[in-house]
């Protein structure tokens, strides 16, 4: 007994240090909770610049949240909001429902998240807040998105791109009017509208066609997005030529890779080289450099199908519907049960079949409310695309009507100017005649009276000197008379000369 009690005793001894040890070793798990950067806070809360400071401030709320722990975002709000109040942010009560909608998103409370983003576009809305409206209402449609209300996406990605036009002159490129042009066309893609979906893909291509930054940026989402919908559309010759788009070297997107791979399976599967497929599939899953979605086992499924695999597609396609993920919106789901439905068909599972059959029924039914809903809103989106094309035009029309009555009033101005320079020279010219007929006049008294009489005086004297019978008294007589004659000649002529040099 004795023995035994030593056996228990040793051992609870051994478990108890070794226990001890264990708890030695493991070192505490750092919090991922990060410090607010309480210095930058300051410096964007007190930016003058409410444009600068808004699009400065988003970004900072967005990352305090997403770096917070779930049991800190309490005190994160507290915070954040304190500093609002402390700085007196004009739009305090807008971020504060904008923090509360980010933190029950990242929560996965989309409900939540998308009442309090709302609040905060009904407060921004009141104020005439331009950019912030546009931030939350692009926000507002990620939320919904993740909620499957395609059609309140749509119609809030719309408002925010007549938000962002508003915005033109503060941007200096197109970035993010491309971006909700894409996601609009996303949203089209997922509700069957392909031809809709293209359409703007296009005319995101065309904002970022002579944008060489936004190009580079976004041109292979562009691409990608476009080979989705010529898969779903079967249009193998356009999925080619974007296939070959992706793989040119001037794309850098940082999912490149998946792109490419993706949809060289694509065009396999539209070639009806299913067992092709099936294997570059399965070797993308397992490569580390490839991101793998629930799409790829959605195409997984439907070539095992074609394969005649049922099994395999089966067990997929059971696994896809449980899982009930954002991707498996109606179209898809109509699609699995429809494949589930054909199996069972092949499998002569009557009943199964059927039951599968109807679960696809209503899953088109929600596909056709789903379509009415957002042919509506697509109708709307048109008439605000025309619109704003009118008021373009009408703003191209009044800068063209400014210069033109710019260039109206140059040319009057310059003909004035010619007019006033021709008259002045004209009058230039006839003051000039006038001056020239006074000289001339003056010139000619001058002529006539002063050098004349000089002249004649001389003459009469040199005459009296010939005819004199003693030349030698009579000169000394007038030689006085004679030097006095000559020097009043010379300063006549000098005279003359002066008003011959006079401008």
């Amino acid at each position: 007994m004795l023995k035994k009690l030593t056996i228990v005793l040793s051992l609870t001894i051994l478990f108890f240090n070794i226990a001890l040890a264990d708890v030695r070793q493991v070192s505490p798990v750092p919090s991922r909770q990060q410090k607010i950067n309480r210095d930058t806070l300051v410096n964007i809360l007190t930016q003058e610049d409410a444009f600068l400071r808004q699009k400065r401030l988003i970004p900072f709320v967005k990352k305090c949240i997403q770096f917070s722990e779930d049991s800190k975002l309490l005190a994160v709000h507290d915070t954040l909001n304190a500093f609002f109040v402390k700085y007196n942010l004009a739009n305090k009560e807008v971020f504060s429902n904008f923090i509360k909608s980010i933190s029950f998103n990242k929560q996965h409370n989309l409900k939540q998240a998308e009442t309090y983003m709302v609040k905060a576009v009904q407060l921004a809305g009141k104020n005439n807040q331009d950019y912030m409206m546009f931030q939350l209402l692009s926000h507002l449609g990620f939320i919904q998105t993740d909620l499957g209300d395609y059609i309140g996406a749509i119609y809030n990605y719309r408002l925010a791109t007549i938000e962002v036009r508003k915005l033109h002159d503060q941007f200096k490129d197109n970035r993010r009017e491309v971006s909700l042009n894409i996601n609009i066309s996303d949203l089209f893609y997922k509700s069957g509208f392909y031809s809709q979906s293209l359409y703007y893909l296009d005319r995101a291509w065309s904002l970022v066609s002579n944008d060489t930054i936004s190009k580079r940026l976004l041109s292979s989402v562009i691409f990608y997005n476009k080979s989705e919908n010529y898969f779903r559309m079967n249009n193998l010759d356009s999925l080619k030529a974007y296939h070959i788009k992706l793989n040119d070297k001037a794309n850098k997107n940082y999912k490149i890779f998946t792109y490419r791979r993706r949809t060289a399976y694509y065009i396999t599967l539209l070639q009806h080289n299913y067992a092709n497929a099936i294997n570059q599939i399965k070797a993308l899953k397992k490569s580390k450099d490839y991101a793998p979605s629930e799409l790829e086992d959605q195409r997984l499924a439907d070539a095992y199908y074609q394969n005649g695999q049922l099994d395999s597609a089966k067990y997929i396609i059971n696994k896809l519907l449980a899982a009930d993920t954002e991707n498996n919106h109606p179209e898809v789901k109509f699609h699995l049960y429809e494949t589930l439905a054909w199996i069972a068909g092949k499998e002569n599972d009557n009943k199964a079949s059927a039951d599968n059959f109807m679960l696809a029924l209503k899953q088109s039914q929600a596909i056709n409310i789903r379509l009415t809903q957002v042919g509506n809103i697509s109708s709307q989106i048109k008439i605000d695309e025309t619109e704003n094309s009118y008021l373009q035009k009408a703003e191209v029309y009044k800068k063209e009507r400014l210069w033109l009555l710019f260039i109206v009033l140059i040319a009057a101005l310059s003909i004035i100017a010619i007019g006033l320079f021709y008259r002045n020279v004209k009058q230039k010219r006839h003051y000039e005649k006038l001056l020239y007929e006074a000289k001339k006049e003056e010139l000619a008294f001058i002529n006539s009276h002063e050098i004349r009489k000089h002249l004649t005086n001389i003459l009469g004297m040199i005459d009296i000197l010939k005819n004199s019978e003693n030349r030698l008294e009579e000169y000394e007589q007038i030689e006085s008379f004679l030097y006095q004659s000559a020097s009043m000649l010379d300063e006549s002529i000098k005279n003359i000369s002066e008003k011959l040099n006079e401008d």
